[in-house]
């Protein structure tokens, strides 16, 4: 999961970081691109409490997850970059960043 996980860490950072970099305004056609890859890392949260939380946390977690899929896809169908800026910078990222905090705790 760690290499899904800096996979997922590349992406943000190559879609964001062109866009507030360099100007590159296809936010929406790089997401696009990239939106099995997001569905499959996000999935992994939603299979099964592998960090071994409380059920309370862990319903959060999944509430999370599912609010950062349904803020993903009304960027795509809106085509609005800035929430999909929003989504993949503040929504994945932490998704990212969780991982990273509780490394070697998941498989």
């Amino acid at each position: 999961m760690e290499e899904k996980s800096e996979q997922i860490r590349a992406i943000i950072d190559t879609i964001c970081g062109g866009y507030y970099i360099y100007k590159d305004e296809d936010v929406i056609g790089k997401a696009k691109k990239v939106t099995g890859k997001i569905r499959e890392y996000c999935s992994f949260f939603l299979q099964g409490n592998v960090f071994g939380m409380e059920a309370r946390e862990y319903d959060g977690l999944c509430n999370y997850v599912i609010q950062v899929l349904e803020d993903f896809l009304e960027a795509m169908k809106q085509e609005d970059t800035v929430l999909m800026l929003d989504t993949l910078d503040y929504g994945l990222r932490e998704l990212v960043d969780i991982y990273k905090e509780n490394d070697g705790m998941a498989t």
